[in-house]
């Protein structure tokens, strides 16, 4: 075989190798490069997985914080309009009170205002006892002990003291412990 057939035969075998080289090489590098990109698909999916998870949790709490703030301004409107609707009901009681304390019947409710009170007095010695200035002429209480005068506010009704008891029935007492609640009933 001659010089050039042999090199002609080398070229060709340097060829095929290095054909075979480069596919091996070409195969070796596409996988490396799809391992690569999977790894990097699958960070970038962890990472989305996860902005995703902060941002769900984070929604969940706006939504509850919202839910939280709406119940509490519904109860606030409604507590509002609870207590302006007694507010009413008290004043609505408190004008018919006032028109009552101005009928004859209003003497014997007076006078028995009195005497449940003094049911609640052990001591009946040194007896003051506190009435508004419209019943001073209704009923004479002086004959019971000392006599002073409450202010208008209180509508009516009788405050009773013996030493260091004092016993409160007055009409604006008995309205508010009716409308409002006393701390006792509640």
């Amino acid at each position: 075989m001659e010089l050039g057939e042999k090199l002609k035969k080398f070229e060709e075998a340097c060829i095929e190798m290095a054909n075979n080289d480069k596919q091996n090489l070409t195969k070796e590098l596409n996988e490396k490069a799809n391992d690569r990109i999977e790894k990097e698909v699958a960070i970038f999916k962890q990472k989305l997985e996860n902005k995703l998870n902060k941002e769900k949790i984070r929604l969940e709490k706006d939504y509850n914080k919202k839910i939280i703030d709406l119940n509490f301004s519904a109860k606030k409107e409604l507590l509002n309009e609870y207590n302006y609707e007694i507010d009413e009901l008290f004043n609505c009681c408190k004008k018919k009170l006032i028109e009552f304390t101005n009928t004859q019947e209003y003497k014997k409710v007076l006078n028995n205002m009195f005497l449940e009170a003094m049911k609640n007095l052990e001591d009946k010695k040194d007896l003051t006892i506190y009435i508004v200035k419209n019943d001073k002429d209704k009923i004479d209480f002086s004959a019971y002990g000392k006599l002073e005068i409450l202010e208008d506010s209180y509508i009516g009704g009788v405050k009773l003291q013996s030493k260091n008891i004092l016993v409160d029935n007055t009409i604006l007492t008995n309205l508010k412990e009716k409308i409002y609640g006393t701390k006792e009933s509640n």
